[in-house]
């Protein structure tokens, strides 16, 4: 079973993106369930779709996989963003070397 709050603007507003910044924690060595249900019902083909991640121990585990099985038409970006739940205050720095490098 899925819930995803109705929102017609939102799905307009993702129909004309081209690029997707899609964040979450992990979770159980995988992303949230709602992560997957939100995946299960918008259709993310041929969109280029970037991931961050903030993790304990389990570093991403089978996130990448996991998501990369729920939307296998988009274009997921290799270079995955991760960082420990310790660390998440102090990597602004990390995080924006990251989100230049994509640029390249």
């Amino acid at each position: 079973m899925t819930f995803i709050p109705n929102s017609s603007k939102f799905l307009i507003i993702l129909m004309f993106m081209i690029t997707v910044f899609l964040g979450y924690p992990n979770w159980w060595y995988s992303c949230p369930m709602a992560i997957h249900s939100f995946l299960d019902t918008h259709d993310l083909s041929g969109k280029q779709v970037y991931l961050f991640c903030s993790h304990g121990t389990g570093g991403l585990a089978s996130s990448v996989k996991d998501i990369t099985a729920d939307i296998p038409d988009a274009i997921i970006s290799e270079d995955v963003f991760h960082v420990y739940q310790d660390d998440t205050v102090s990597a602004k720095e990390d995080l924006i070397t990251w989100f230049k490098g994509l640029e390249d």
